[in-house]
């Protein structure tokens, strides 16, 4: 997966551009700074193992911190819910 411009109309931003040990996230900011929207490009190859029944995982990194709502979505049409 390619992380790539959400294009929804929030405010975009790069998350982790400064920082060498993480690769730069392009982001949408929505709702005065309550929801971040990030895009993902899948491969080819990601595309034929979803539709062949592959699950999608979600790595969430706390850092020890307590864990932020998160929600995965397939479409545009998603976005405002």
């Amino acid at each position: 997966m390619k992380a790539i411009s959400p294009e929804t109309g929030g405010r975009e931003i790069v998350l982790a551009k400064d920082q060498p040990q993480y690769l730069p996230l392009p982001a949408a900011v929505h709702d005065d700074g309550h929801r971040l929207v990030t895009r993902w490009a899948f491969t080819d190859e990601e595309r034929a193992k979803i539709a062949a029944g592959a699950d999608l995982y979600l790595h969430t990194y706390t850092f020890g911190h307590p864990f932020q709502p998160v929600r995965l979505h397939v479409g545009r049409e998603e976005l405002n819910g």
